[in-house]
C-alpha cells in the first residue's frame, strides 16, 4: 500500500488482519509499521530509482515472505514498481510473495499482476 495511505485506521486493521493469518501460517520475525511491531526496513529499487516499505515481512523456515494489501489507485506505476521488485526479491531469495485482497479490488489486482507480469499469490482478505 503506498505511503500517502498508511495513517488511516482501516489501513492499520487490514495490516492486523493480515499479521493474524501469517501467525497463523506459522511465520515469526513479525515485522510491521503498526502497533508495537518493528517497521519493515526500506527498500530500494536502483533499477526503477524508487524505495518503498512492504506493508508486512516475516520469516518461515528460514525463507522470508513479503505481504502487501492491495488497493485501487489511479496512479498506478508506484504500485507497479512496488509489487515488481517485492516479487523479484522474493524470487531470487526463494521467498513468497502475497498480495492481501480486500472486497472490491480483487479484479483491479488480478488485472494489474497479469498486465505487468508480477508473480504474487493472491489471497482474499
Amino acid at each position: 500500500m503506498l505511503k500517502n495511505s498508511r495513517n488511516k485506521e482501516n489501513y492499520i486493521e487490514k495490516v492486523n488482519r493480515v499479521i493474524e493469518k501469517v501467525k497463523k501460517q506459522g511465520f515469526t520475525d513479525i515485522r510491521a509499521d503498526v502497533g508495537n511491531y518493528e517497521r519493515p526496513p526500506r527498500l530500494i529499487s536502483k533499477s526503477r530509482e524508487v524505495d518503498f516499505i512492504p506493508d508486512v515481512v516475516a520469516r518461515k523456515n528460514g525463507f522470508k515472505g513479503y505481504f502487501e494489501i492491495s488497493k485501487k489507485e489511479k496512479d498506478t506505476n508506484s504500485l507497479v514498481n512496488k509489487w515488481s521488485a517485492l516479487s523479484m526479491l522474493a524470487n531470487m531469495k526463494n521467498g513468497i510473495f502475497r498480495i492481501y485482497v480486500p472486497h472490491g479490488h480483487m479484479k483491479f489486482t488480478r488485472q494489474l499482476l497479469t498486465a505487468y507480469d508480477i508473480k504474487a499469490e493472491v489471497i482474499k482478505l
